[in-house]
């Protein structure tokens, strides 16, 4: 919550004034160097391994003596190997990290650094500069908690930003719509309130507890990740950039298909542009690309192998889906058309339920918890 707070109160007060008030030349290289000066001063190393990285990703694509294949392996590859060093699990065991930590918006910025990367190759990107890329990665609203930005969209609005104070009042609406997810329904509510009525639950009716323990970690997931996104949406609309909406009621989904285009959108369209539509072109096999996407959905949260596990489930959650619904068009006699409100109530569970991998610390406690519920 403090950085919360602290990255709001920074932003009203310094980043939106310098956006408009600045001459205009100088306004969004103001906001990068705002931004640089807020990341050294809470997170150094953080700011240092993103200038790293980011002079790693641009610079590679000038080398004389690497063809563009060779530079945008070498681009990826150095972004991944640092976001998997950072966000795996050993280190974090080892106590490696207790005074380094994992760098601020590192899954965030190293995955738009491989979208980049790999825009780059394809020659797809318009005509740019180093100043631009680094205002790009330096945006202080999408650097921390997404949405995960494209470089295009973000270099259309350096471009096209003019004041617009219906734009600026929808923004501030947006900072406190997220404020009251994060602060109301997720810390006071659902954390605090609820929390101490599951405990006061838990002796009596266990497995009651259990279940609405398992809701409750999947809902107040859902409603900081939401609020966090509406704050970054509102602060990026408070400067003139329009950042895509990242959260479209996935709960309401009728089959995980579906829940996955809603739930995190940014990176659900990161995996279907970068994993599964260049694995389809490639193999012709669509099951396979889906399952590959999943997985790296999964890993992008931690490179562990609960996280994994997690993946592969949502995977095998739309795989079903997918062969019940060919089953179903095939023998419509035969399989039953699921009513919404049923396939709604299985989707939300299956997700719930697959979130005790990565809510609980080890598997004994995933399967402590199972066998608490089904007491």
């Amino acid at each position: 919550m403090l950085v919360l707070h602290t990255i709001v109160f920074f932003s009203l007060l310094l980043l939106v004034p310098a956006a408009w008030l600045l001459p205009e030349r100088w306004q969004i290289s103001a906001v990068s160097l705002l931004t640089a000066a807020f990341l050294l001063y809470v997170a150094p190393i953080s700011a240092l391994m993103l200038l790293l990285t980011a002079a790693a990703s641009y610079w590679v694509f000038k080398s004389s003596w690497l063809r563009p294949t060779g530079a945008v392996l070498l681009a990826i590859g150095q972004a991944v190997a640092v976001w998997m060093v950072f966000k795996s699990e050993w280190p974090t065991q080892a106590g490696w990290w207790t005074q380094v930590g994992v760098p601020l918006g590192l899954s965030y910025y190293t995955f738009r650094q491989i979208h980049y990367a790999i825009e780059r190759y394809k020659q797809t990107l318009p005509r740019h500069t180093w100043a631009d890329y680094l205002r790009y990665l330096f945006f202080l609203p999408t650097m921390l908690v997404g949405p995960i930005n494209r470089f295009p969209d973000f270099l259309r609005d350096v471009r096209r930003r003019r004041w617009d104070a219906a734009l600026a009042s929808v923004g501030l609406e947006r900072v406190l719509y997220g404020y009251v997810k994060v602060v109301v329904l997720g810390n006071a509510l659902l954390t605090n309130k609820l929390g101490h009525l599951l405990t006061a639950l838990e002796p009596q009716h266990p497995a009651l507890a259990t279940y609405l323990g398992i809701l409750r970690f999947a809902g107040n997931a859902y409603v900081q990740f939401a609020g966090y996104s509406d704050i970054a949406i509102g602060l990026s609309l408070l400067l003139g950039f329009r950042t895509g909406e990242n959260f479209a009621a996935p709960f309401l989904a009728p089959n995980l298909n579906d829940f996955w285009k809603r739930y995190h959108i940014s990176l659900s369209q990161w995996c279907r542009d970068y994993v599964f539509s260049p694995l389809l072109s490639l193999t012709r096999r669509p099951m396979l690309a889906i399952a590959a996407s999943m997985l790296v959905l999964g890993l992008w949260h931690e490179w562990s192998g609960r996280y994994l596990v997690w993946g592969a489930l949502q995977g095998l959650g739309i795989l079903f889906w997918h062969q019940y619904q060919k089953f179903a068009e095939k023998r419509p006699n035969v399989v039953p058309v699921l009513p919404v409100w049923l396939g709604v109530f299985l989707t939300l569970h299956f997700y719930c339920f697959s979130c005790v991998i990565i809510r609980e610390p080890s598997w004994q406690a995933v399967a402590h918890t199972f066998y608490r519920l089904l007491s």
